[in-house]
């Protein structure tokens, strides 16, 4: 952890507001991606990311930087405030047969269609399957980070990984 990132953290803990600031400008953007992979809607995305600074604030003294970095212990809290919120809205998908997208090997398509079936088909995946793919490719975590975040053990997580990546590589060759 970064000398300032430290002295940050820690004049939050003892309430300052140059603490909160910094907290809020370095992990915010972060958070409200991670947050609206989850539930989709970005509304909502920007009130469950103040939700998760302020638990985040209320529970400071609890970060231990032995175990995981702030970045991880943030991403973990924002992963449950999602989780929790898309419960208690029901947390519908679609089955995947009723799932369409066009081929992966479609040569005609330029990068950027090719891309937006991609987008297509990672918005038709599962919160949570979605969620580990932002985490692992978006934010670079390594299993173990990803592990802290959400509580799965590393090896199960990537037999995850991979089940959700050959999941993408059907969703994109399902022809309309």
């Amino acid at each position: 952890m970064a000398d300032q990132e430290r002295q940050m953290i820690l004049a939050a803990q003892r309430g300052q507001t140059d603490g909160y600031k910094y907290l809020m400008d370095r992990y915010g953007r972060r958070v409200q991606l991670l947050v609206a992979q989850v539930v989709g809607d970005s509304r909502d995305a920007e009130e469950l990311t103040q939700d998760t600074f302020v638990r985040a604030f209320e529970h400071l003294k609890d970060f231990d930087p032995e175990r995981a970095s702030f970045q991880t212990w943030l991403s973990r809290i924002a992963y449950r405030i999602a989780l929790n919120h898309l419960r208690s809205q029901g947390f519908a998908t679609k089955p995947l047969e009723e799932e369409r997208c066009l081929p992966e090997n479609d040569e005609n398509g330029s990068p950027d269609e090719r891309l937006k079936r991609l987008d297509e088909a990672i918005d038709r995946l599962r919160p949570e399957e979605r969620i580990l793919l932002h985490l692992h490719y978006y934010e670079e975590l390594s299993l173990q980070e990803i592990a802290e975040v959400t509580g799965v053990a590393a090896g199960p997580l990537a037999n995850r990984l991979q089940r959700i990546r050959q999941k993408l590589r059907k969703l994109l060759s399902i022809d309309h």
